[in-house]
């Protein structure tokens, strides 16, 4: 116990005028702490095999449908339902992973993504991660981290694994009881006593996933989480009618998620009753504080119906990032995107179909990972030109469903 406390301890700021240099863990501090190392593929796979499989587990209409796994035991003092499993061996592993991820443009919050050559998982943590976990995509240097288990949790929502702390719930803004499979460690003192950073490391090809119009039928449920590289990927539009460059219309056909036709490019009110979708030519809505989602979709499968289709992927902006309001590229641009791969969705066979609501989403950590020509970014006569008025002044929300345009 001395031990271990001597080994959090050590990276303590304990003089004003001359502070410490924080401390950088290592494994040997874990064997110090008497953990055992599991990689982050074991720890899905427990997941899984405790949990049943993975779609189908992350419905979070209740805590009976909702699939959590905690490491170690539960205790009388937490709350126990139907869908909370416990591994108690966890109580002694850690995991150990490489940054992926960056909150500093504000497109990826409270969320940390490590990868340690099996698979990558989420960090469900608190914001401004950027300032004590280090990723430079130009230079490819990123950090080791890592994770003590005991007592974290491994929650599924819509089919994508995090580890976070106990799970819970609360009423959103409409009302709606809402059940999470875990929560944030929203006090980075808090998380500092499962979570600690460890030296910079070189960021390896091999940690970045790479697909390619040849290759992305490969893509598969084991890579969800990863950083993943779409070379050669083109825009989409669907369901939305604009002019091209000639003043000629254009209705590209629109695309389903289960029976349901949704608009490409578009931003999206999801904060709050059921979704609404308007025409958005930016990689996300901010205007007057209103600050929405934004949705764009991106294809190597041109013959796709069905957002589950493989080769259909949404690069997912929020209204927060710094990037917010910078426009997308024109429909049937090339280029290349880099972010995380993850998944929306509370069944999948991972084959697409009418019967499959999966949508696969693309978060990228800059705006230098959207990766398209120049000349091929819409300008703003032609954003104003082909915005619908509407799209122009979103739905605000005035109390429990019910919307207003003012």
């Amino acid at each position: 116990m001395a031990l271990a406390v001597g080994v959090l301890a050590a990276g303590c700021y304990n003089d004003f005028d001359t502070p410490a240099p924080k401390k950088l863990f290592t494994d040997e501090d874990m064997t110090v702490l008497g953990l055992e190392h599991v990689t982050i593929k074991e720890v899905k796979e427990m997941f899984e095999s405790k949990c049943g499989g993975l779609s189908g587990t992350g419905t979070n209409s209740d805590f009976a449908s909702t699939r959590t796994l905690k490491f170690g035991t539960k205790t009388t003092d937490e709350k126990d339902f139907e869908g909370l499993y416990e591994w108690p061996e966890a109580s002694n592993f850690y995991i150990k992973g490489k940054v992926i991820s960056s909150d500093r443009q504000g497109n990826i919050y409270k969320s940390l993504h490590i990868y340690d050559g099996t698979a990558a998982i989420e960090l469900k943590l608190y914001s401004g991660l950027f300032m004590d976990f280090y990723l430079d995509l130009e230079d490819m240097i990123s950090q080791w981290v890592y994770v003590r288990l005991d007592g974290l949790y491994l929650g599924n929502y819509r089919m994508m694994l995090s580890i976070g702390g106990a799970p819970s719930d609360g009423y959103n803004t409409a009302g709606r009881h809402k059940f999470y499979a875990n929560s944030n460690l929203d006090d980075p003192k808090v998380a500092s006593l499962n979570v600690f950073a460890g030296e910079k490391t070189t960021l390896e090809e091999s940690d970045i996933l790479e697909v390619t119009p040849e290759t992305y039928t490969q893509l598969g449920k084991d890579d969800l989480g990863r950083l993943v590289r779409f070379k050669d990927v083109k825009v989409r539009y669907a369901g939305v009618t604009y002019k091209d460059d000639n003043g000629v219309e254009q209705s590209p056909s629109a695309i389903k998620n289960g029976s349901y036709e949704n608009p490409y490019p578009s931003w999206i009110v999801t904060d709050w009753g059921d979704a609404q979708f308007g025409t958005w030519y930016y990689w996300a809505y901010n205007r007057n504080n209103v600050r929405l989602y934004g949705s764009v979709m991106i294809s190597y499968n041109d013959e796709a119906e069905y957002t589950s289709d493989p080769g259909i992927y949404t690069v997912r902006t929020s209204g927060y990032s710094q990037f917010a309001m910078k426009p997308i590229p024109k429909d049937g641009t090339t280029g290349t995107v880099l972010g995380i791969y993850g998944i929306y969705s509370q069944r999948s066979n991972f084959t697409g179909g009418a019967n499959d609501y999966a949508q696969y989403q693309i978060s990228v950590s800059r705006l230098e990972d959207l990766d398209f020509p120049e000349s091929s970014l819409l300008t703003e006569e032609w954003i104003q030109a082909n915005t619908p008025a509407e799209s122009l002044k979103p739905p605000v929300k005035v109390g429990g469903d019910d919307y207003e345009n003012e």
